[in-house]
């Protein structure tokens, strides 16, 4: 018997299943090559998952088709380079894969200034392939139809989803700092299109890295960890450092007329968003890189670790907490715009509206009645750059709690405008 005859045999039973459009379980592909029941169970897991569907115990093959006897023979042999997955998924995936590795490239070029942008451009593409690889692999068309439920045709190809529906079809319903991250890229690709900007990419340095982590997180969530970016990347040294001076440079330069769209931008869309999915490292990431102090200079470990702070005990989270504190970011709590107080304080008291938030910080004195710079109270504060007052989110909470007397309510709206 061949080296490879009960893999040709998988193989023939594979493609004839696939033609066939039939289903088949792990007996009857033991049965058809001679391998035992367990040896089965271990190829169709691990050496050929990525062209199989899986529903309880039943399997079903996808594009094993476009591979040829000798692709085959290299992908049960792990030879992974040699073959090529001509599907439609398999050829998403690998465009979604350079457009990310082309993102890092142009952020992480020395000489590249308007890093934001090029990274934003091609993180965009990168995704939208990723999100119609998984789309194509559970079966959901994203194309738009017309009328008459037939593709809508541009040049004579199918347009399909962008990136803001691909993110609303896949996160339907559920609220995601993931989502939110994409959203302000998106955004925030469309107010730069037509400016030269580069002083903000350190601004948004920390959306850029988590979208990137998302990214990797959920292509390997989907296809597999022989997708993973990460053996193909490496830290930036030219980041590794960012003087003070450059930060305090780069809020000046967002102080300036001509980045007055963008920064209005970045302010509302965050200050918008519910304080978990801010401080969320999948919306942006903070790091801060300390030098790491070991008794053995010349021992071979990794110079860079990356700890997961949800995984660690209590005990070693208050070390964390403890060593980084001296350089740890206060977070503005003055976000909220009139607006998002009204709609938030509505979730509990729905005859709430933007007089009955006039009369309320009148009542309750929250900030004065004129614009005073550099005030700063208990649930109100008056914000440079906004130019004008935000509220944090105790406030909403306060109202919520007040609200909840119906004395209170009278003597509010009895307050006069």
């Amino acid at each position: 018997m061949g080296r490879y005859t009960k893999v040709d045999l998988a193989y023939e039973f594979l493609v004839a299943k696939e033609k066939q459009d039939e289903s088949f379980t792990v007996q009857q592909l033991s049965e058809a090559t001679g391998w035992a029941v367990v040896t089965c169970k271990n190829y169709l897991s691990k050496r050929w998952h990525q062209y199989l569907e899986r529903d309880g115990d039943q399997y079903s093959s996808e594009a094993i088709l476009f591979l040829s006897k000798e692709d085959f023979q290299a992908l049960h042999s792990q030879k992974l380079q040699q073959t090529t997955d001509l599907s439609t998924r398999g050829m998403l995936i690998h465009k979604a894969r350079e457009f990310a590795l082309l993102a890092v490239s142009v952020y992480n070029n020395p000489f590249t200034k308007f890093k934001t942008y090029g990274f934003i451009v091609n993180i965009v593409v990168a995704y939208v392939a990723l999100f119609h690889a998984i789309f194509e692999k559970r079966g959901i068309c994203c194309s738009h139809l017309d009328a008459g439920g037939h593709p809508v045709l541009i040049d004579g190809d199918e347009k399909v989803w962008e990136l803001s529906e691909c993110v609303r079809e896949y996160w339907k319903g559920v609220t995601s700092p993931v989502a939110a991250n994409l959203r302000f890229l998106t955004g925030l690709r469309n107010k730069i299109e037509h400016r030269s900007l580069p002083a903000i990419d350190l601004a948004v340095a920390g959306e850029c890295q988590a979208a990137l982590a998302n990214f990797e997180d959920l292509l390997v969530q989907e296809f597999g960890d022989e997708h993973a970016l990460i053996a193909d990347l490496a830290i930036a040294m030219q980041l590794s450092r960012i003087s003070e001076q450059a930060q305090i440079d780069t809020l000046k330069q967002l102080q300036k007329e001509n980045y007055r769209v963008v920064k209005e931008y970045m302010e509302t869309y965050r200050n918008d968003l519910d304080d978990e999915v801010v401080q969320s490292q999948k919306y942006r990431i903070r790091a801060f890189l300390v030098p790491k102090l070991g008794n053995h200079a010349t021992s071979s470990d990794i110079a860079i670790e990356f700890i997961n702070v949800n995984e660690l005990s209590e005990d070693e989270l208050a070390n964390y907490e403890q060593g980084v504190a001296f350089i740890k970011g206060i977070e503005n709590p003055y976000k909220l715009r009139p607006t998002k107080v009204i709609e938030l304080v509505r979730e509990k008291r729905a005859s709430f509206n933007m007089t009955m938030h006039t009369k309320s910080w009148k009542y309750y004195k929250a900030r004065p009645r004129e614009l005073q710079k550099g005030f700063r109270g208990k649930y109100c504060s008056f914000i440079e750059g906004f130019d004008g007052y935000l509220y944090s989110k105790h406030w909403v909470n306060f109202l919520v709690s007040e609200l909840a007397s119906e004395e209170t309510m009278t003597s509010i709206k009895a307050q006069a405008i």
